[in-house]
């Protein structure tokens, strides 16, 4: 009875126990799922942020530092002399050596090259023979050419042999005229003296003339009247008579006068023939004597040549500042050596645009390069070229300049160098409609560790650099900038830092 009792009451501790293991049990179940599940979360977050973090973009920083931006620039240059002259060499002939090169220093006698004698020689004969036959077409050129003028001479003579006679055939005609008008006039006298000593007896009354005697004055009126008509016909004549002969001295005249101006047309065109014979001698004498003087320094060179042996050397201390000459090879027309003038200046010459021109100050040094050589020029001339064409500046290399050739260089010339805090490359210059910008990286803590942000800060640009590298801004810029980043990144955006 007793175990019984015992038995019933322990049966409910039991059962109470049982639920108690049973609740315990069930609970541990629940924590456990719960463990799980949060485990998973994990797994599950950190997988995300893995992904994502592959996802963001690796950028590249860079720290704004205090810098100068420099405004400068670089072009190909020309290395000239100042003056140069050349040194004349005869075209044709056979260059054996050259001894030098373009930009070499030459000391006075130094050998330059060596040229063919034996060409030489055959040029300075041929030149020679060339002078006899120019002597001669000159003297030939310089011979008058003056026109004939015995024929209007001749002409002239005449016509003032006809003149002459005209005035001796108008003497004598007139003379002879005047001598039968006196005639006459002294017939009509003796006429009239005659008719009045008849009138005068045939009215005498008183002693009555005679029959004889009124005979002998009918007579001797009729005498006179016989007289008259002869003087009347005689002046007649000689009238005629001078008329004609005046007409025939006049005649001779005019063929002589025409004669004279046939004579002296035909010498006007002859003259104006040997003018344009002459103009064109004179012309080509002129022609031929600048040939001829060619030729001559072209001997005067020849012969120094040959009496050198070919050799041509430095006729002073100079630069060879051009060499156009190939041994082997003869020698080119033109200027193919050229040697610097005692004295001169090594110029540099480039081109540069209007804009850029327009800052370069005479004076102003200028950083020239040829291979190994390298020196500061001073900038004597900018020669404007207007607004579409480059300007051509002009600097001078110092005299203690060396290595230096007449030929191709680099120069490169600063136009300013400006100190500014805050410099950038130019890659971290960022640019949207609100403005200029850059992006720095901002820290966040979260649970899942440190988060970066790119920020946008507004910056404002001061001046780029001519290279177009580096950038000089204001603005409130913390810490590093974004200079480059393997993909797009806008503000606002994770990024994570490029190791």
């Amino acid at each position: 009875m007793n175990c019984l009792n015992k038995t019933k009451e322990l049966l409910p501790a039991a059962a109470r126990g049982a639920k108690a293991l049973t609740a315990a049990l069930t609970g541990q179940t629940a924590g456990r799922w719960a463990l799980r599940f949060f485990a998973a979360m994990v797994v599950l977050t950190l997988a995300a942020r893995g992904a994502s973090g592959a996802a963001m973009a690796r950028v590249s920083l860079a720290t704004p530092n205090r810098g100068t931006i420099v405004q400068k620039a670089s072009t190909s240059a020309e290395v000239t002399a100042g003056e140069s002259e050349a040194l004349e060499l005869p075209a044709g002939v056979t260059v054996r050596a050259l001894y030098a090169s373009a930009g070499q220093t030459l000391k006075e006698g130094d050998s330059i090259l060596l040229l063919d004698l034996e060409e030489l020689q055959d040029q300075l004969d041929a030149a020679k023979a060339t002078r006899s036959q120019q002597e001669a077409q000159l003297a030939r050129l310089n011979a008058s050419t003056a026109p004939d003028s015995s024929s209007v001479a001749s002409a002239q003579q005449s016509l003032d042999r006809a003149k002459e006679d005209y005035t001796r055939t108008d003497e004598r005609t007139s003379a002879a005229v005047n001598e039968a008008k006196a005639t006459l006039s002294a017939a009509q006298t003796a006429r009239d003296e005659a008719a009045k000593k008849l009138e005068a007896l045939e009215s005498q009354t008183d002693p009555a003339p005679t029959e004889e005697e009124l005979a002998a004055a009918r007579a001797a009126l009729e005498d006179a009247e016989a007289a008259l008509s002869e003087a009347k016909q005689a002046v007649s004549s000689a009238e005629t008579s001078r008329e004609d002969s005046l007409l025939s001295a006049k005649r001779s005249v005019e063929n002589a006068e025409s004669s004279l101006a046939q004579a002296n047309e035909a010498y006007s065109q002859a003259q104006a023939s040997a003018s344009l014979t002459a103009q064109s001698n004179a012309a080509e004498a002129e022609a031929l004597r600048l040939e001829k003087e060619k030729n001559d320094e072209k001997i005067d060179l020849l012969t120094s040549l040959v009496e050198a042996g070919g050799l041509v050397r430095a006729p002073r201390d100079t630069l060879l500042t051009a060499c156009a000459l190939e041994q082997g090879q003869p020698c080119p027309e033109g200027e193919s050596l050229q040697l610097a003038k005692d004295g001169s200046e090594l110029l540099v010459q480039f081109s540069l645009p209007t804009d850029q021109a327009e800052k370069v100050a005479v004076g102003q040094t200028v950083t020239v390069t040829q291979g190994s050589a390298g020196a500061e020029a001073t900038v004597r001339r900018v020669e404007s070229g207007g607004e579409e064409e480059p300007s051509l500046v002009t600097a001078v290399l110092p005299e203690t300049a060396a290595g230096f050739k007449a030929g191709v260089a680099q120069a490169e010339l600063v136009f300013s160098r400006t100190a500014y805090d805050l410099c950038l490359p130019i890659s971290a210059l960022r640019q949207d409609s609100q403005g200029s910008y850059v992006l720095t990286v901002e820290e966040e803590k979260t649970a899942f560790g440190i988060t970066l942000t790119a920020l946008r800060v507004p910056v404002t640009v001061q001046e780029t650099d001519s290279a177009g590298q580096y950038v000089a801004v204001e603005g409130s810029i913390g810490g590093g900038v974004i200079v480059s980043s393997t993909r797009a990144v806008s503000p606002g955006a994770s990024v994570r830092l490029e190791e």
